[in-house]
């Protein structure tokens, strides 16, 4: 339970950072663009100190039911470092050189900000895994998580227009198919070509059913098992997970008692200003 409670912490605090990056003053995109160029460096440095070979197990689950191991990932120790260099340089990169006009244009469209959120953290987590990443590392970066600090945010970006919560079920169901739609995409492609990884469901030939005790058997990488066990549970029951997660937490915050906006301090010349002035 605490390992999955500072998992669920890590990945919210990872996704309310990206998320709300467009939004952030100038000079604390700034600090962070920074921040994550030097992150990349430190883990560049970490990188090329590793030596040895890592293993990791897979686990793949299938709509909610419990987690499969699947297969054992291999790979230099220092691989998943240099993803994480890559990943740490190419944000701060983007943040350094396109700070101001990549902040107005993802502020503008913040449906599509969260998506390329998602579809980023989707690959990301695909080459962790593929890296034998630590599992506490592949399991924060993950689109599961990040369904309600995406319905916080579109509340956060629609709540200054004053609209409701039902003002959120279109973003949030177009934010859905278009994040499962492309795991369902990776996880065809995995799957079809065996690369591993949670997304490939191939390994799952015999899947119980739950309430009866029964089995379906699939052969490794049909199309039977594609249909199944990735596009079913991706564009039929994690869309409806989603929105139901994405609409609670952007209840809460709707809920929630507003700032009071910020005063400028006036200049103002008082009678008894004018008078010392003039004595002076």
């Amino acid at each position: 339970m605490a390992t999955a409670a500072f998992t669920a912490a890590l990945s919210w605090a990872l996704a309310g950072l990206m998320h709300w990056w467009p939004k952030l003053p100038a000079r604390w995109r700034l600090r962070f663009s920074l921040a994550a160029s030097a992150a990349g460096v430190a883990f560049l440095v970490a990188g090329v100190d590793a030596e040895g070979l890592r293993e990791a197990a897979t686990r793949s689950i299938v709509v909610l039911g419990p987690a499969t191991l699947t297969a054992t990932a291999s790979a230099s120790a220092s691989l998943y470092y240099y993803v994480l260099t890559a990943v740490c340089l190419l944000l701060g990169f983007a943040g350094l050189v396109f700070g101001e006009p990549l902040s107005r244009f993802l502020t503008e469209r913040f449906v599509l900000s969260a998506v390329l959120v998602a579809w980023l953290v989707t690959v990301m987590r695909f080459l962790l895994e593929k890296s034998a990443a630590p599992e506490l590392l592949t399991q924060a970066v993950g689109v599961t998580w990040m369904a309600p600090v995406a319905g916080a945010f579109f509340a956060a970006c629609r709540r200054g227009e004053g609209h409701g919560w039902r003002d959120l079920l279109r973003p949030l169901w177009a934010y859905a198919f278009a994040v499962r739609g492309f795991v369902a995409l990776v996880g065809v492609v995995a799957t079809r070509l065996h690369l591993g990884t949670h997304y490939d469901v191939s390994p799952l030939v015999r899947v119980p059913v739950g309430l009866t005790g029964h089995f379906f058997a699939f052969e490794a990488g049909s199309l039977s098992q594609v249909f199944a066990l990735v596009l079913l549970p991706q564009l039929v029951v994690w869309p409806l997970y989603t929105v139901a997660a994405g609409l609670l937490a952007g209840v809460v915050l709707l809920r929630l008692p507003r700032p009071a906006p910020r005063r400028r301090p006036t200049a103002e010349v008082t009678s008894e200003a004018v008078a010392s002035r003039g004595r002076s």
